[in-house]
């Protein structure tokens, strides 16, 4: 038996029996027999009652659950003696623990209500289909099951209905599963999440499971559990889910939560907040390519993933590094993470626990007080994790869906679904054991000729063996003739090179010899003189000399007659091989041929036998096809029986449609009658309400209108804010010419902001005069007095209106057209510099810097920033140009004084328009600076004013966009000039190509003046512009009152109302 996760330990005392209520909400109670280490069963408590059961069985790997649990752990607490242990846990913690153990629960009805961290069905159908299916059929009650991928069938296992037509089968369910709309149904119910349904049949299930386009139909026989099937093959398949960052991928990009520097503190935090938030995400170290990232499954760690590392030590040593920045980032909805998604295999969430505690730090305080937080913090799933991998390992007895238990009739149909589902594979195993027992037949028979054949092989195999033996004899036998003869033929070499020898050693003696006789010879005939001596002796050498010629010869004629004898040796030796070697392949032959005639009987004799199978084969199939036919005949007298009383019961339903139909036309017109009724009521019930509401109204206004003095005088007189309509049109076109209008904006919500503080001073007066309390004691006593005081009221606050409220209006007005004139002003100037800028860029200007100043002149706020920086541009380039007219010659001086001359000109304009002085001069730049309107900054003293916002500062700030690319610098100034007129000048740059001038032909001067004058003429239409929208704003001083159409519908609705 395995252990569940620890929580808060209970320590009050533990009663098991039925009835009685727990102690502690939520959690389990371990049961320990004698002096066991390991628990035997356990008990889930949920509110306080025991509603789940689990027990070790007499097999192995094979726990109890639910009521046989239930029963085995009674008669094991009465038989031995036992000690009990309880934990307690959250409610959420009790849903992670039903979701891995659900067949624990005695009631299904339980679980519900149970808070699951993940989703069985999605965490299913995101494995392999054909893996999950096959898993499935795997189940006692399973008959077949089919995965579609919308509408496709993928893989089907199993007894499916309508043998063959699979592919209509998956459409026809896909088409189903999109009608029924399981998105929105849950979505009406209260339901969030995917699930499965579960249709019940007389003679089965189906189990229909959705998540996103896959679908998954599986086929069960009657009262199967459906959730236990879904949830044990989600566990069994654990682990085989294609998640992110599998095998070193790059993990997705995802929304930062938070950030911070890095170490062990950091994680923890990093882990809290992931766990309070639920996130689905990573916690990162490090953005380089050595990241190290901790995987957060619903703020759960499941896998470290750190492919540069190659251990779990190195990759948490990186992962709490002090130098890293560390971030909490959450994955897009939908991303799925699970232990694959690491790179750290051996990952596990107790190894986690024991390296973050110890990996930094040797005080074993510190390591304790990690320990500790980590423990509370993950301790429970870590212990769900080790209970996962040992329930993988573990089955539980598969039983029927839940009975209840008041119903004696429905105990024994608990397990009908086992029954029915044994039954089916019965069957099954009786058609696979006739045919096991047909192949059992065709086997033995080829087993027999089989035996044969071996029979025919060891003859074969035996006169081989024999006709080897023979031809081995007769191999050795000639090998001695040849060694023999090889003996005499080295003999007779032998005696050959002695006979030679000899005959040399004979030849070098005669020869010696017939020298000596020589030498003799001559001596003696010196000696002796005598002719006829001498004569004698060559006579005799002559002699000797034929001898040894003749000697030679029969040397010669020896040593020819040996190598003939030789030569003939070897041939009939050649000759002796040549015929073992025939009849060797004689005998081989023979051998084959024999065994291919064997061979050929057998396959005859299996041909005959195989024949005689098909015929009995034939003659049962014959009979089968009779028996077909005959009951083929049975169910068409059958259908034709059905057909005929169908015929009759169609004309009696005819009949009762009739009649139906009669009592439908009747129902009707009755219901019509009844609906106009209904309508008319309706009708009269809504009128009757409106009326209602009507002199509820009335009277709620009448009493508002009595009570708000300020009200009313705004309701009599509110020409006085019709002034603002000139304004607000020169407000609207100012918006429509695509310049930014911030300035403009913050204007009128100060202008907005004193007016209501000037409404706010005059409403008030009387409410602090005159309190509510002190009216009604005058209204009850003095009626009179009381109407008088109310006019009164009214009357103070339409006088203080008409003065101080329209002088305030009418000064805001001014102020607002003295900006606007600003505005344009600013409008022109910037046309102007823009005019100014693409000079500047044509006669030769770093083109990044000057289109840095020209993103910026569609932004008044930024002109004085942005007339400095023009104006420093022209003086570099001015500067530039003095210093090459000093390196050329007078002709191409004179191109660039004419050059440098326009450029002077240009800062002289921007000079006289008086933005380059660092603080310019006009209302709108006064409002800039310190957010007050003139009419504010005059009239109102410095302790009465509103206090202005720093975010409306902060956005009038005169800062341009893209001031790190054009390298000016917003905030300075000209460069100082000493008393003689001259700036320092930077040194020049050596570049190459410095030769190029900046010559500017006259048709470009002509072109530059024509755009000098046409941004001079816009400048001055618009300042006539604008003072003739102030005269003719200006001109009636008091404007004709125009007829308030709110003001006249309250009045007509109030018509018939008494006050």
């Amino acid at each position: 038996m395995f252990e569940l996760p620890n929580g808060t330990p209970v320590n009050e005392t533990i009663s098991v029996e039925d009835g009685v209520l727990q102690p502690f909400a939520h959690g389990s109670i371990s049961t320990y027999a004698g002096r066991r280490k390991t628990p035997v069963g356990h008990r889930i408590v949920r509110g306080g009652r025991i509603v789940g059961y689990l027990a070790e069985s007499d097999e192995k790997n094979v726990i109890l659950g639910g009521a046989d649990a239930k029963h085995a752990l009674e008669t094991l607490e009465s038989e031995q003696k036992v000690r009990h242990m309880a934990t307690a846990y959250t409610l959420a913690g009790l849903g992670g623990l039903a979701e891995l153990i659900p067949e624990a629960f005695v009631h299904q009805a339980d679980r519900q209500g149970l808070k699951s961290r993940t989703n069985a069905v999605e965490r299913l159908l995101a494995r392999d289909l054909s893996t999950v299916i096959r898993t499935l059929c795997e189940h006692t009650t399973v008959r077949g099951a089919m995965a579609i991928d919308s509408g496709m069938l993928i893989d089907h296992v199993g007894d499916l209905p309508g043998l063959g037509e699979e592919e209509r089968l998956a459409s026809e369910l896909h088409e189903l599963i999109t009608n029924m709309g399981g998105s929105s149904l849950h979505d009406g119910w209260g339901m969030t999440g995917q699930s499965h349904w579960t249709l019940h049949t007389e003679s089965g299930a189906l189990l229909l499971a959705t998540s996103g386009e896959i679908s998954l139909a599986v086929w069960t026989e009657r009262d199967a559990n459906h959730a236990r099937l879904l949830s044990s093959a989600s566990i069994a398949l654990e682990g085989e889910i294609v998640a992110v960052g599998a095998h070193g991928a790059k993990m997705p990009e995802g929304f930062t939560l938070r950030d911070g520097r890095g170490g062990p503190d950091a994680v923890i935090s990093m882990l809290k907040a992931g766990l309070d938030e639920e996130v689905t995400g990573h916690v990162q170290a490090g953005s380089s390519s050595k990241a190290v990232s901790l995987v957060l499954s619903k703020g759960v760690p499941v896998a470290l993933w750190a492919p540069a590392f190659q251990t779990e030590e190195e990759a948490m040593m990186a992962l709490t590094e002090a130098k890293r920045k560390v971030r909490l980032i959450r994955f897009p909805a939908g991303t799925i993470v699970s232990a694959k998604s690491g790179t750290v295999e051996a990952f596990t969430l107790s190894g986690f626990i024991a390296n973050l505690s110890t990996v930094r730090t040797r005080s074993e305080a510190r390591q304790a007080s990690l320990k500790a937080i980590l423990d509370d913090l993950l301790g429970f799933e870590a212990g769900l994790e080790t209970l996962q991998k040992a329930r993988s390992k573990m089955k539980f007895k598969s039983d029927g869906a839940d009975i209840a238990e008041p119903l004696p009739v429905m105990r024994d149909e608990a397990v009908s679904a086992v029954d029915a589902g044994l039954r089916r594979k019965l069957e099954k195993s009786e058609q696979t054991v006739d045919e096991l027992n047909k192949a059992k037949a065709v086997l033995e028979s080829q087993v027999k000729a089989l035996e044969k054949k071996k029979d025919a092989a060891q003859i074969v195999a035996r006169e081989a063996t024999e006709s080897r033996t023979e031809n081995t004899t007769a191999l050795e036998e000639a090998h001695a003739q040849l060694n023999s003869m090889q003996v005499e033929m080295a003999q007779a070499r032998s005696q050959w090179e002695e006979a030679e020898s000899r005959a040399e050693r004979l030849v070098r003696r005669v020869n010696e010899l017939e020298h000596q006789v020589s030498q003799r010879a001559a001596e003696l005939a010196k000696a002796i003189g005598d002719a006829e001596s001498s004569a004698e002796l060559q006579a005799m050498i002559e002699e000797l000399s034929l001898k040894e010629a003749e000697l030679k010869a029969n040397l010669a004629e020896g040593s020819d007659r040996l190598g003939t004898i030789r030569k003939q040796s070897e041939d009939e030796e050649r000759r002796l091989r040549v015929l073992s070697e025939q009849v060797n392949t004689s005998r081989e032959r023979h051998a084959r041929a024999q065994a291919d005639l064997l061979e050929a009987q057998e396959q005859v004799h299996v041909s005959n036998m195989e024949l005689d199978a098909a015929r009995t084969e034939e003659k049962h199939a014959r009979q089968r096809t009779e028996e077909d036919r005959l009951r083929r005949a049975e169910d068409e007298a059958r259908r034709a029986n059905v057909q005929a009383e169908l015929r009759e019961l169609m004309d009696e339903r005819r009949q009762v449609l009739r009649e139906l139909g009669d009592l439908g036309a009747r129902r009707g017109h009755a219901e019509a009658e009844l609906a106009s009724l209904v309508d008319k009521a309706t009708s009269l019930a809504d009128a009757h309400e409106e009326a209602l509401a009507d002199i509820h109204e009335a009277e709620r206004l009448r009493a508002r209108l009595a009570e708000e003095p300020l009200a009313q005088a705004l309701l009599d007189d509110n020409t006085t804010f019709q002034g603002l309509g000139p304004v607000l049109e020169r407000l609207e076109h100012a918006r429509g010419l695509g310049y930014s209008v911030t300035m403009l904006d913050r204007a009128v919500e100060r202008a907005l902001q004193v007016i209501q503080g000037t409404v706010d001073h005059v409403a008030a007066t009387p409410r602090h005069l005159l309190s509510s309390e002190v009216m009604t004691l005058l209204e009850r006593q003095v009626p009179q007095t009381a109407g008088a005081v109310r006019g009164l009221a009214r009357w103070s606050v339409q006088q203080r209106l008409e003065q101080q409220l329209g002088e305030t209006v009418n000064h805001v007005v001014v102020d607002l057209e003295h900006l606007l004139e600003d505005f344009d002003r600013s409008i022109t100037m910037l046309r102007r510099i823009r005019n100014v800028l693409e000079q500047v860029e044509r006669l030769g200007a770093p083109s990044h810097e000057v289109h840095a100043l020209l993103a910026n002149c569609q932004r008044p706020e930024a002109l004085p920033t942005l007339a400095l920086g023009t104006r420093k541009l022209i003086q570099v380039a001015l500067d530039d140009i003095y210093l090459e007219a000093d390196q050329r010659d007078a002709g191409e001086a004179i191109g660039l004084e004419e050059t440098a001359r326009v450029l002077e000109e240009l800062i002289t304009q921007l000079d006289a328009s008086g933005l380059t002085d660092g603080r310019p001069k006009g209302m709108m730049w006064d409002f800039q600076r310190d957010g007050l309107l003139p009419f504010e900054r005059e009239s109102i003293p410095a302790q009465q004013r509103i206090p202005v916002n720093d975010t409306m500062l902060g956005e009038m700030e005169p800062n341009l966009i893209q001031v790190e690319e054009s390298g000016i610098e917003p905030s300075s100034v000209v460069d100082t000039v000493d008393d003689e007129g001259w700036s320092p000048l930077p040194p020049p740059a050596e570049e190459e190509g410095s030769e190029e001038t900046l010559v500017v032909h006259s048709g470009e001067r002509t072109s530059v003046d024509l755009e000098d004058e046409r941004a001079q003429l816009e400048a001055e239409l618009a300042r006539l512009d604008a003072e003739r929208g102030h005269r003719t704003s200006h001109a009636d001083v008091a404007p004709v009152p125009k007829a308030d159409s709110a003001l006249a519908d309250l009045e007509s609705r109030l018509s018939d109302v008494e006050f």
